[in-house]
């Protein structure tokens, strides 16, 4: 069987060998065992990942130092977040996604919030006045204790993240958000090496039919 450093050795040749607009996006540290994806990669993860979450729908994503500056809309509630990934399991065929809140979390104008529970949150209800909102409102799956955002659902059952890859197998990945990206790393080294293998694979050009 080969050691871990020869796994992360291969994982960075494999990055090597990805077409320019991928290999730019992700950085192997072997020494450290760990992955970064730039925050272009996390983004585009990150939305595909959460398009079929009901009552969630992610607007606008910028990029800060500590963490991502993003609006969402949770059951018709508009929010701006500032968000950093935490953690993310994938086990039983579900996901488990962890996001820290650790600064901004606003509620903005909308059809659905009241002109009260607004007029509590401008005169200093804060994030335990919105955390006793968003408790009534938040769908099945998505809950905030007023520091972490946990997101949870099912795998799809195709594609390169399917719930039939984690049926008996289990993989946790740690996330350190940092200026250039999000490092990810996790105890199962070629578990998270071959994850973002497949993952990174789905954004790889076809060739043409007969090549």
């Amino acid at each position: 069987m080969s050691s871990p450093s020869r796994w992360w050795e291969s994982a960075k040749e494999w990055v090597g060998k990805l077409p320019s607009g991928l290999s730019g996006q992700v950085t192997v540290d072997v020494a450290r065992r760990r992955l970064r994806l730039s925050h272009a990669r996390v983004e585009a993860l990150t939305r595909r990942a959460l398009r079929d979450v009901r009552q969630l729908a992610l607007g606008n994503w910028a990029n800060l130092p500590h963490a991502y500056d993003v609006r969402l809309a949770v059951s018709g509630w508009k929010l701006r977040v500032d968000v950093a990934i935490e953690r993310l399991e994938l086990a039983s065929g579900r996901y488990h996604l962890t996001l820290l809140t650790p600064g901004r979390v606003d509620l903005e104008e909308s059809k659905v919030a009241s002109a009260l529970v607004q007029g509590v949150l401008r005169v200093g209800g804060g994030k335990a006045a919105l955390r006793t909102v968003l408790e009534q409102v938040m769908p099945e799956g998505l809950s905030w204790d007023g520091q972490r955002f946990k997101v949870s659902g099912a795998l799809p059952k195709e594609g390169a993240v399917s719930s039939r890859l984690f049926e008996s197998s289990s993989l946790l990945m740690n996330a350190e958000h940092d200026p250039e990206g999000v490092w990810l790393s996790a105890e199962e080294w070629p578990g998270l090496v071959d994850l973002m293998q497949a993952v990174l694979s789905v954004d790889l050009p076809r060739k043409p039919p007969g090549t």
